[in-house]
């Protein structure tokens, strides 16, 4: 069975990967992250990287509310900073309503792959201008 996303745990980078090959259902989307933050190696100060560079269409308004109260729900009590990787500009406006939703998560929109890596580790910007730590062409 094929699916639509991979993950990868980067134990020295602190960050769990998570690159789509397909727009996931929510349902499939919450038991990768749901099997991500039940894992061992999962640690409450790591990053998760989503990375849809791959997707070259948005997921929908209603999946990002639900994916927001996802977020929300699971950062209480941790440190975990979510960045999203998109490659076309209707995902990253989606991304950046996923920003401006979130009420206790901590998610960016990128992209570039580097700058969002950079942004989990905490070397990247705080994002405060809505902008900062995003690289475009």
């Amino acid at each position: 069975m094929n699916t639509p996303l991979s993950v990868e745990f980067d134990v020295e980078r602190r960050r769990a990967q998570v690159v789509y090959e397909a727009q996931p259902s929510f349902e499939e989307w919450q038991a990768a992250i749901e099997a991500i933050l039940q894992d061992a190696r999962f640690q409450s100060d790591f990053g998760i990287l989503l990375d849809r560079s791959g997707i070259y269409s948005p997921a929908s308004s209603a999946y990002m509310l639900r994916l927001v109260n996802f977020v929300d729900r699971n950062s209480k009590g941790n440190d975990v900073r979510w960045a999203i990787v998109t490659s076309d500009p209707a995902s990253f406006g989606m991304g950046r309503m996923a920003e401006q939703l979130a009420q206790t998560g901590a998610i960016r929109t990128f992209k570039d792959r580097l700058a969002a890596e950079l942004w989990l580790c905490g070397k990247g910007s705080s994002g405060s201008d809505g902008d900062a730590g995003i690289l475009t062409d």
